[in-house]
């Protein structure tokens, strides 16, 4: 079985959306790692969350010109950023890398940001949810 010329453009297009991932996560580790070495992880956690930022927007970006039927690359980008400084976050808090315990403000702003991850979850799969049983229902009649 032959690949056509578009589904060979398609999976080049693949390729290099992984490439470009890969590199956003590596950076994202490199870092995070940096940070936990130097002992300040507020840079690594602010880092995390630009590089995710522009790397889920520059692959966002590149889907959209293979797609042109794709749309919300910055709500992409926005999701995955806050997502994964979230998990940084997370993470950082169970291994006892992060104290913000003795801060009461910093505890709010962390209990708030998770307010915040849950509620930007729901909305974003809860409207393609709805907009796909949208369409759904208007075929039907």
């Amino acid at each position: 079985m032959s690949l056509t010329n578009a589904d060979l453009h398609e999976h080049e297009g693949w390729n290099k959306t992984t490439f470009i991932a890969c590199l956003v996560c590596a950076s994202d580790v490199i870092v995070l790692l940096t940070g936990i070495f130097v002992d300040d992880v507020a840079w690594s956690i602010a880092g995390v969350g630009l590089i995710t930022f522009f790397g889920m927007l520059i692959i966002s970006s590149y889907h959209a010109i293979h797609h042109p039927d794709s749309k919300g690359t910055m709500r992409k980008a926005l999701a995955g950023s806050l997502v994964a400084v979230y998990v940084v976050i997370l993470a950082l808090s169970l291994s006892g890398r992060l104290y913000y315990t003795e801060n009461v403000m910093v505890m709010i702003l962390v209990e708030n940001f998770s307010v915040v991850i849950i509620t930007i979850i729901g909305f974003y799969f809860g409207t393609k949810g709805a907009i796909e049983f949208l369409k759904m229902w208007k075929t039907t009649k």
